[in-house]
C-alpha cells in the first residue's frame, strides 16, 4: 500500500467517522434516496460521491477528472465506511480522545445546518418580530464629524466612528469628542504640539431601519436559532440519560 493512500485513509477517517456516527441516529437523519451504492445496508449519498469527485478533479491541474477516477473515488468511498464500520467495532469513538472531540463538534455542526435549514425558510413578519424584540443588537454606533486646526494629525473628510478618532487622537481626546455639542471644540496636545479639534456635526446612535439591517437581523436570527437547538438538545439529552458524577465539581 502506498503512502499517498495511507495519508488520504488518514486524513478521511477522522472527518468521516464523526459524519458517520452522527447520522446512524435514526431521530435526526432522513433515510437518503438517492444513493450511488450501499455497505452493509447503509447508503453512500450521491452528494457525498459527488462533492468527493469535485475535490479530486479541483487537485488536477486541468481540472478534470481521468478516466478512472470516478471508479477510484468509488472504491475509496466503500473502503472509507468499512474502516468507520472497523473504527467502531473497536470503540475508537470512545477512546480517542481526538476523534471524540471531532464527534462533538460534528454533532454541534449538523444541528447547526438543520436549524440553519429550517430557519431559512421563516417568513418575513418572524424576521420582522425578531427585529423588533431584538432592536438593541442592530444600534448604530454614534458619528462625529470634525476638524482638526493645526498640529500634525490628519483626520479623514466625512463621519467617524468614535474607535476611528482614538485611533487618531488616543482614548482621552476621543472621549472629550464624544462629550462636545455641535460647534464646540477642544484643545489637544501640550505645547507645540497642541492643536484644536473641533465637532462639526453629529449623528447620534440609532436602530437602523428593518430594511437596510434585514441581512443583519437574519444572520443575527439564524444564529441564536441555532444556539437554542443545541440547548434544547442537550437539555433533552441530559433528561433521557444516567448521568452520575463521582466527584465533587
Amino acid at each position: 500500500m502506498s503512502r499517498p493512500w495511507l495519508l488520504a485513509v488518514g486524513m478521511l477517517a477522522g472527518a468521516a467517522l464523526a459524519v458517520f456516527y452522527i447520522v446512524r441516529l435514526p431521530e435526526t437523519v432522513e433515510p437518503a434516496t438517492d444513493a450511488v451504492a450501499w455497505v452493509n445496508e447503509r447508503p453512500i449519498s450521491r452528494g457525498s460521491y459527488e462533492a468527493a469527485l469535485q475535490a479530486v478533479a479541483g487537485d488536477r491541474k486541468t481540472g478534470t477528472l481521468r478516466p478512472d477516477d470516478r471508479e477510484r473515488v468509488m472504491q475509496r468511498l466503500i473502503d472509507q465506511e468499512l474502516l468507520i464500520d472497523r473504527a467502531i467495532e473497536l470503540g475508537l469513538h470512545e477512546r480517542d480522545p481526538q476523534i471524540r472531540n471531532q464527534l462533538a463538534t460534528a454533532m454541534i455542526d449538523f444541528l447547526v445546518r438543520r436549524t440553519e435549514d429550517e430557519a431559512r425558510a421563516v417568513d418575513e413578519s418572524a424576521l420582522r418580530a425578531f427585529y423588533e424584540e431584538q432592536s438593541f443588537r442592530f444600534q448604530r454606533s454614534a458619528q462625529y464629524r470634525v476638524a482638526v486646526d493645526g498640529g500634525s494629525v490628519p483626520l479623514p473628510a466625512g463621519f467617524l466612528l468614535l474607535k476611528e478618532i482614538e485611533q487618531r487622537l488616543g482614548p482621552s481626546a476621543a472621549r472629550r469628542v464624544a462629550e462636545l455639542e455641535v460647534d464646540e471644540s477642544i484643545l489637544v496636545g501640550e505645547g507645540d504640539r497642541q492643536y484644536t479639534v473641533l465637532l462639526l456635526e453629529r449623528r447620534d446612535g440609532r436602530v437602523a431601519p428593518f430594511e437596510e439591517a434585514r441581512d443583519a437581523v437574519e444572520a443575527a436570527y439564524l444564529r441564536d436559532r441555532s444556539e437554542a437547538a443545541v440547548r434544547e438538545y442537550l437539555d433533552v439529552a441530559r433528561q433521557g440519560s444516567d448521568i452520575r458524577i463521582g466527584i465533587e465539581p
